[in-house]
């Protein structure tokens, strides 16, 4: 994650870096970023055993002046190490930046939405938090992207649990899947000292109905006619089978960490105690027969 003393300023409202932040700034969601000079983050990525070598590279950009000048400063000096497939997750930017970032070998960007409405995303990253962000300027921020990175190389992130319904977050994966946008999900996660730290973590359920969704809508061509909804907006029924929702828990990464080729961000919006909302890893017996126990009221 880039550095910068006066943290970043934008002032999501779920966010430790947010301008306005009390939380610790070594902090995104639950995971610590703890500060290293990158010349010593460049010697030690050199002479990573092949044990430990990654899979990718993942930079995380706050929100600042300066910050695409530090992200290609960061990104030519790892590609004179490494042919290490690169992504970048970052704040919307210029086509020119966009180009830019492009020919110096990232490989992959996400933009985040973070919420599934404007009212929401209002709220939490924009006028509502003093915010800098709109919900037209992501949406031309991620269409300038797609133009440039090509289809399945861009990515947004939605939270689960800001307050959206079912039908809410589902009818906006399908209208990304349109554009010919990835999508992936995080289970909101309050952290101390952001302006949602009293806020509650979604029900799992509700969040395993997200999973099962957007899985089915963006993997098996589902549309929202496939699914019934109640008057709340809840999902209540899937339009598969026993044996499709079996299929899908053992044989697909439906209710795995969904994001970029080789990333798994292990608990970082999930403790290690439980419950755990994005499976870093393979499911076990155990767990496959509670989600399909779990979601098996729903299914027709």
């Amino acid at each position: 994650m880039t550095f910068n003393s006066n943290q970043c300023s934008a002032n999501c409202a779920f966010c430790p870096q947010g301008r306005e932040s009390k939380g610790s700034d070594e902090l995104l969601s639950r995971v610590n970023w703890p500060v290293f000079k990158l010349k010593e983050f460049l010697t030690k990525f050199s002479y990573l055993s092949p044990s430990k070598r990654f899979k990718r590279l993942c930079l995380q950009t706050l929100n600042y002046p300066n910050n695409v000048q530090d992200v290609i400063e960061i990104i030519s000096k790892v590609r004179e190490k490494s042919d290490i497939p690169i992504s970048i997750a970052i704040p919307p930017i210029t086509r020119k930046n966009l180009k830019e970032i492009k020919n110096l070998g990232v490989e992959r960007i996400g933009i985040a939405l973070d919420a599934s409405t404007p009212e929401i995303f209002e709220n939490i990253k924009g006028k509502g938090v003093n915010g800098p962000y709109t919900w037209d300027s992501h949406f031309k921020a991620l269409k300038d992207a797609l133009n440039i990175f090509s289809e399945g190389f861009v990515t947004t992130h939605l939270i689960v649990g800001l307050g959206e319904s079912a039908k809410d977050i589902l009818s906006l994966i399908y209208n990304l899947k349109n554009l010919r946008i990835k999508v992936g999900l995080f289970a909101f996660t309050s952290i101390k000292g952001t302006k949602l730290e009293l806020h509650s973590p979604p029900d799992l359920l509700y969040f395993r109905k997200i999973q099962l969704g957007r899985y089915l809508i963006l993997e098996e061509n589902k549309n929202l006619n496939d699914f019934i909804f109640n008057s709340k907006n809840e999902v209540v029924k899937f339009d598969i089978n026993k044996r499709d929702l079996e299929r899908l828990i053992t044989q697909t990464d439906a209710f795995l960490t969904s994001g970029c080729p080789g990333c798994n961000r292990p608990y970082y919006t999930s403790r290690p105690t439980g419950p755990i909302y994005n499976y870093p890893r393979k499911l076990n017996e155990m767990e496959k027969k509670e989600i399909f126990n779990t979601l098996l009221e729903y299914i027709k």
